[in-house]
């Protein structure tokens, strides 16, 4: 039972949760004709601010208006994370993860090119995978890659995907030898990670969103490695940065945190 318990634990890392993260991520020309971009602007600015109850019943009145295309059923997929995240109460954020899986999973039958679509799933994946037994927890890490993977693939510029990517990769990497053999022989182990693709997956976000985000899990990552004075650029890049994310104060915190713990 210890083992299981330590393996579940190691397993839950690898799980994209973002803990603090909102995925603010916009449609960059990417819509469906029928949606006015002022419509979707408009949800866009809500998630962004964090007012995602109103973000969801801005949703709900669209839907009602033109049905279910891919550019509302991916937002509304994100806004149940937020919800999610945000949820007090567990057992009140399951639900919302359920849903937003749903919904990502709607979206790609609409439309399974869609990068938005498979980096939804991605991260409902994840969320889901927080409420999982340990076989679950494996098998949902790699829907997580996967999609991921698939995103980037359809959209190289979709930053998010390659922040999902990167934290998969960290903390894949970060299992010791004894917990990724119980995995393989268990569970049938996990796709290939190394944190030098964690580092390059960060550094290809930086490069498409200079945010405190991104900046922070590459320093983590930078601090599984050894690497301190890369971690201290970009905590301290942390701190300089203007608060672009609805969360960004408490990546503040934690950089800040993390400094002081390098000291």
């Amino acid at each position: 039972m210890a083992l299981r318990r330590r393996l579940a634990r190691a397993v839950f890392l690898v799980i994209f949760v973002g803990t603090a993260g909102t995925m603010t991520v916009t449609a960059q020309g990417i819509t469906d004709p029928a949606v006015p971009d002022s419509a979707l602007d408009r949800v866009d600015r809500l998630r962004a601010e964090g007012q995602f109850q109103k973000a969801r019943a801005a949703l709900q009145v669209l839907r009602g208006q033109y049905g279910d295309p891919v550019a509302l059923l991916w937002r509304a997929s994100f806004t149940q994370v937020d919800l999610g995240k945000v949820a007090q109460e567990k057992e009140k954020a399951h639900p919302h993860h359920q849903t937003a899986n749903a919904l990502a999973d709607s979206a790609l039958t609409v439309d399974s090119t869609n990068a938005r679509a498979h980096l939804a799933k991605a991260v409902a994946e994840g969320r889901l995978a927080l409420d999982a037994g340990t076989k679950e927890r494996v098998r949902r890490s790699r829907q997580i890659k996967t999609h991921a993977d698939r995103a980037i693939e359809l959209d190289s510029t979709l930053a998010d995907a390659f922040h999902v990517r990167g934290r998969w990769n960290r903390e894949v990497s970060d299992l010791n030898f004894f917990e990724r053999t119980v995995v393989k022989t268990i569970y049938g182990g996990l796709p290939e990670s190394s944190f030098e693709q964690a580092v390059e997956d960060f550094t290809t976000a930086l490069s498409l969103e200079d945010v405190r985000f991104h900046h922070l899990e590459l320093a983590k990552t930078y601090l599984k490695m050894d690497r301190e004075d890369d971690a201290r650029t970009h905590l301290n890049r942390v701190l300089a940065l203007p608060k672009k994310e609805y969360f960004g104060d408490r990546y503040k915190e934690e950089a800040q945190t993390l400094l002081n713990e390098l000291e």
